[in-house]
């Protein structure tokens, strides 16, 4: 079957090629209106005889043709992970709003999968990405640099590198936020999970831990209990055992995954927060809110990180300078911190 060019639109519109062109080029505004200069009327019967015919753009022509795609590419970690599928909705919908669209993938922590995703959307033309970085994965960074790429690093940071966008969250601040509200509840023997991927977010997070605890003077009684992704289900379960038994009455969960793996092992045993352990966990969950007891959780404003990190792309792609942004984290009160007597 014969492919349907825009030549054969603008015959059977009886209009020109250049007036198809900009019509099926053409980004629409916040209404769903076509923003081009061409009679709406027009515009209308255009599109309805490029349906009719069927009619697909060439993508990869116009790219060519125009130096821009408007396509960028969105590499979490790991995109069923809570924090970055609620994260990327929010991309998503900016995106499209900004006239763009999106190409999601995941490193899985791998500097060696995060190289092969970025060389195969990068192989699509894309105008910039946006990147969660893995430890070891700096120089993959600095390679879309170099092919003038504008990058955007989103909630985990890289120091050594600049000229690239950089949204993220105040992680010491919120880790500083959770450890407060467990020491104006009346907990003492504070302790912390953590993973050991060394990325700054983390980092971060624990900073702001050991900062809180030295600064009410508890700092002896500071412990940052390390696990994996792989071991954190039996690695948790003998962590809860071994602070129980030397009196730990509190633990900050700086992640989801780790709030909700506590909160298995609890159930398991037996246990109930913030009869055995008080809890401040991360992230936003329904888990949190219909557990037995709620739980006093530290959130993150996913629609204003989604919606920067995009904003400050196009920004780039568009000829600006790279930008960074550190938004505040929020505390959620729940049972889990309730006042001891």
């Amino acid at each position: 079957m014969k492919r349907i060019t825009i030549r054969d639109v603008a015959r059977e519109a009886n209009v020109s090629v250049t007036l198809v062109s900009f019509v099926m080029n053409a980004k629409r505004d916040k209404d769903g209106k076509l923003d081009c200069p061409v009679n709406p009327d027009t515009a209308k019967r255009v599109l309805e005889v490029a349906q009719r015919l069927g009619y697909r753009r060439n993508f990869a022509a116009a790219s060519l043709r125009s130096g821009r795609s408007n396509t960028i590419a969105v590499i979490p970690n790991d995109i069923s992970n809570k924090f970055f599928a609620g994260i990327s909705r929010r991309i998503e919908d900016k995106a499209h709003e900004l006239g763009y669209t999106v190409f999601f993938a995941s490193s899985d922590e791998s500097p060696e999968k995060l190289s092969e995703v970025l060389d195969a959307v990068l192989a699509h033309n894309i105008d910039g990405v946006i990147i969660a970085p893995v430890t070891g994965g700096e120089h993959v960074i600095t390679r879309a640099m170099d092919m003038r790429v504008p990058v955007v690093l989103l909630d985990r940071d890289v120091e050594t590198i600049n000229e690239v966008g950089k949204v993220l969250l105040d992680d010491e601040e919120a880790g500083r936020m959770a450890t407060d509200e467990l020491v104006g509840k009346g907990y003492r023997k504070i302790e912390m999970i953590s993973y050991t991927l060394g990325i700054s977010s983390l980092s971060e997070r624990e900073t702001g831990y050991r900062k809180a605890m030295m600064d009410h003077d508890l700092y002896d009684n500071a412990k940052i209990h390390y696990t994996t992704y792989g071991d954190a289900a039996k690695d948790v379960e003998r962590i809860i055992q071994d602070a129980l038994a030397r009196g730990v009455d509190a633990l900050f969960l700086p992640t989801y995954s780790l709030s909700a793996q506590v909160l298995s092992v609890m159930k398991k045993l037996g246990l109930q927060t913030p009869k055995d352990l008080a809890l401040v966990g991360f992230d936003e969950s329904d888990i949190f809110s219909l557990y037995a007891t709620t739980v006093t959780h530290i959130v993150q404003p996913l629609k204003e990180l989604g919606e920067r990190s995009v904003e400050t792309l196009v920004r780039m792609i568009e000829g600006g300078e790279a930008e960074k942004t550190v938004l505040k984290p929020a505390l959620v009160a729940g049972g889990s911190t309730e006042k001891r007597n």
